[in-house]
């Protein structure tokens, strides 16, 4: 469990970030909001009557949703959200947006009664000026936003989720800001319609080892009803704030005009990005009038140049990457919460996958969070973008089409300046039927939104060899072009894709043996990725993560890590094949040994060490066992498992330890050029006598905004503290202080049994910083109590508290899908059996069809 220092991650706002000071002022609209799950006629009119809705605080996921939210059990149709809000009296003249990172589905948002925007898409960001709709004279403002994740064929992914591969969990699920400028100011990049323009936009030219070409491009409007004469100001500064370049241009615009500046820099002295040395830059920009600023923020970027040399394989800086890339794809739904993550949610889950072995993640299948992005950025953690999409495309509307070309924009206007950007991916995943025409229109969009070095289109489809794409997944040795084989891992470890059973596919309650099984799976696949030549830069397994389907009941379970993001023996496999000597700020790295053996009566005689020394001494019992190297049967990857065959045996500690068992310890050690550089000590859990609670927040701490939450793991101990995994035992979660458990009607949540002797809770801020003690119960067993201190968020609030009571009980009423509400009170008897044998005749043959699709694609994928 991670413990120490706390981290403050710099989370950007819309693509940019603040400025103490600046006329540019930011508010965190997360806060205050009312919600009703279902329609209601006329709420969108200021001066509808909501006192009976829920308390809602962003992001927001319409419902909790249990461990298994797979196989349509979560809800799907209309859900409202409405806020009351005061405008600061500062903001009076102000030009003021409000920017949605993303709302399920389809979003209409009303100020004051009035329409402001439609946007339709469930997983990019959109904006609306609603300067003329607002008052900014001190009286109340009503914000009411209609959120819709009903199957829609006429935007991407189209896909009903009952046949889709992931969910459309609803809701306002990601962060919404309010941004206040003064009229004269530097564009909201999605607000614009210039073509690779709006914004602040930083392009990379070329660069040599401490010296770059780069070029910003940056759009002013003037939105005074008068001319404006000002000096735009360029500065490039280092990561910590100090100016490096400065460019000043004098310019005027009309009222209502605007134009774009382009500023070229020959930047030397600087340090270059690296996936393995992830430095950043930031570009100031400063608008000034009169000497004085209107308008400022940051931008932040890193200085690289990404090239695909074909046979030479993958080249950062002009320089060959050195190593394979590794990772896995990455859906975004937790538990519980559906896709409402909080931002410290998103860092923490790249924080995981960075220490945990990976250098790059697939977006599976659709663009990521923002704030995951930010962490992306600053780790290292190389990203392939992706349109939404799976499976589907509607060739009887051609707006689909137009809109999967609108996605596409936008995706490159969110996140052109990230350094961590590997490969767009903008056709639609596992579609062969998306025409040529449409694939060579994407590429177009990518490379006239970005007209410069180390933009790579990629697909999985053949047709875009055809399309002209840059680069292809699973390609073949023969092409010209690199490749990433972008999922592995599953599909060939699979029964059937109807019943969905594979020994990757584990609970961690199921044990050793099952994490271990899928653990020796993933060693044997992990050979084969970097037994590949350079052209195959690097694969990703499927899946890093697990996360819920719509059309199976199963959630996917052969993540890296669960659910509640607690990894399993793999996590480790793939954390040691990084060199002992790795370093890099943010993550633990270093010499490693894991045991993967838990000295248990169901546990084997063999003892699997993952490692990335050069050797393993095992002592057991109070002898050592010997010295070993890793297995020589793996060729190509960095630090294959250490194996010691027969080395347990429990009839010799029930014949021979049984008054000795608090002695017990298997000891690992690794050892390079001769010398111990780690150890870890397993010690034999006796019988169970308490729990202990342990914050597992990577560093990260708890942010006092009324969604912000950290997971508490609750693990079983016996009477020395040694974790007892096989223990099976209720944890009961309690809070005092300004905080509350993330729970609801969903059994298992508070309290929760125990998996792998292991339960977690979820603790969720207020809007009150302070201290918040957590505690654990289990019956008949010591409990434990840990504080979490909350703190004031990095961003003002606006909210009004008297109007969303900040007690948050959002998911205290029942969540079942409306429509099984219905159909418990409509129908009854046989009628109501009649339905039932239906629905299931009807579920059966949708799994069958999406079967056999799935049989489709997994046979297609074997021919590539």
């Amino acid at each position: 469990m991670k413990q120490g220092k706390k981290r403050v991650p710099q989370y950007s706002t819309a693509g940019f970030y603040g400025i103490e000071g600046s006329p540019r002022q930011v508010f965190n609209f997360n806060p205050g909001w009312r919600f009703l799950k279902g329609d209601a006629p006329g709420a969108h009119e200021a001066q509808f009557d909501d006192r009976d809705w829920e308390a809602a605080a962003l992001p927001h996921g319409l419902e909790i949703l249990g461990e298994n939210a797979s196989g349509m059990r979560n809800y799907q149709g209309t859900a409202w959200y409405r806020k009351q809000f005061i405008l600061p009296e500062e903001l009076k003249g102000k030009r003021t947006v409000i920017h949605f990172e993303a709302v399920m589905g389809i979003a209409d948002v009303w100020v004051n009664g009035q329409p402001a925007v439609r946007h339709l898409g469930g997983y990019l960001p959109f904006a609306a000026d609603i300067s003329h709709l607002v008052y900014s004279d001190g009286r109340e403002n009503i914000i009411a936003v209609r959120a819709d994740n009903s199957n829609d064929p006429t935007y991407p992914p189209g896909k009903p989720q009952d046949y889709l591969d992931f969910s459309y969990l609803g809701g306002i699920y990601r962060d919404v800001y309010l941004i206040a400028t003064e009229q004269l100011h530097v564009t909201h990049n999605l607000l614009s319609s210039t073509v690779a323009g709006g914004g602040v936009f930083i392009g990379i030219r070329d660069v040599s080892e401490r010296q770059a070409d780069i070029e910003v491009r940056t759009e002013v409007e003037n939105e005074d009803g008068a001319n404006r004469c000002f000096t735009l100001r360029t500065v490039l500064e280092n990561e910590d704030g100090k100016e490096l370049l400065v460019f000043e241009e004098m310019a005027e615009l009309k009222s209502g005009e605007k134009g774009t500046f382009v500023q070229k820099m020959d930047a030397r002295d600087v340090r270059l990005w690296h996936p393995n040395d992830p430095y950043l830059h930031f570009i100031r920009t400063e608008v000034l009038e009169n000497g004085n600023i209107v308008d400022s923020f940051k931008t932040r970027f890193g200085i690289r140049l990404f090239e695909m040399r074909g046979d030479e394989g993958f080249f950062v800086n002009k320089s060959y990457i050195g190593e394979k890339l590794s990772g896995v794809n990455r859906h975004q739904d937790y538990v519980y919460v559906g896709n409402a993550l909080p931002n410290s949610g998103q860092w923490r889950d790249a924080v995981l996958l960075r220490e945990g072995g990976s250098n790059v993640v697939r977006a599976a299948h659709y663009p990521l969070a923002s704030a995951f992005m930010d962490a992306c950025d600053e780790l290292g953690l190389l990203v392939t973008v992706a349109n939404p999409g799976w499976q589907f495309y509607n060739n009887e509307d051609p707006v689909f089409e137009q809109r999967v070309f609108e996605d596409t924009r936008a995706m490159v206007r969110r996140d052109r300046n990230r350094p961590a950007v590997l490969l767009w991916e903008t056709a639609l995943n596992e579609t062969d039927d998306q025409p040529v025409s449409m694939l060579k229109e994407m590429h177009r969009i990518v490379h006239k939104e970005f007209p410069f070095p180390g933009a790579f289109t990629c697909a999985d489809v053949d047709s875009a060899k055809e399309a002209g794409f840059d680069f292809y997944y699973h390609g073949s040795m023969q092409d010209e072009k690199c490749s990433l084989t972008r999922e592995y891992g599953d599909g060939g470890e699979v029964d059937n894709f109807g019943s969905q059973n594979a020994m990757t596919r584990v609970k961690r309650e199921w044990g050793e043996l099952a994490m271990l099984n899928q653990a020796m799976i993933r060693a044997r696949d992990l050979d084969d990725v970097y037994s590949t030549p350079p052209k195959r830069v690097g694969a990703t397994v499927w899946c890093g993560i697990d996360h819920q389907r719509g059309y199976h009941p199963d959630p996917f379970l052969g993540g890296v890590l669960d659910l509640y993001r607690v990894p399993r023996y793999s996590y480790y496999l793939f954390k040691s094949q990084y060199a002992p000597d790795f370093k890099l700020k943010g993550i633990e790295t270093g010499p490693m040994v894991y045991i993967t053996h838990e000295l248990t009566q169901v546990s084997g005689s063999d003892v699997i060490l993952f490692t990335n020394c050069e050797e393993v001494r095992l002592t057991w019992l109070g002898q050592v066992i010997g010295t070993q190297k890793p297995e020589p049967n793996y060729t190509a990857m960095p630090h294959p498992p250490v194996v010691f065959k027969d080395v347990f045996d429990f009839h010799e500690i029930s014949s021979n330890w049984r008054h000795r068992t608090g002695e017990i310890e298997m000891v690992a050690e690794g050892l390079i050029n001769g010398e111990v550089v780690c150890r870890e000590v397993k010690v034999y859990s006796e019988w169970l006598a308490g729990v202990k609670l342990e914050v597992d927040d990577v560093h990260i701490g708890l942010a006092a905004d009324g969604s912000d939450f950290i997971p508490v793991r609750a693990v079983l101990v016996d009477h020395k503290g040694v974790p007892k995994v096989l223990g099976n035992e209720y944890i009961h979660f309690v809070v005092e202080g300004p905080g509350e458990i993330v729970d609801g009607p969903v059994p298992g949540a508070n309290p929760m049994r125990t998996q792998f002797g292991t339960a977690t809770a979820f603790v969720r801020a207020t809007t009150e910083s302070g201290e918040i003690a957590v505690k654990a119960f289990c019956n008949g067993l010591a409990s434990d109590q840990i504080v979490i201190r909350s703190v004031k968020p990095a961003l003002p609030l606006i909210y009004d508290p008297s109007y969303a009571e900040e007690s948050r009980k959002a998911e205290s009423k029942a969540n079942a899908p409306a429509v099984a509400a219905a159909l418990a009170v409509a129908v009854s008897g046989n009628d109501a059996e009649a339905i039932q044998k239906l629905e299931a005749t009807i579920k059966r043959l949708q799994l069958e069809l999406t079967s056999k699709e799935q049989d489709i694609m997994e046979l297609r994928g074997s021919r590539a």
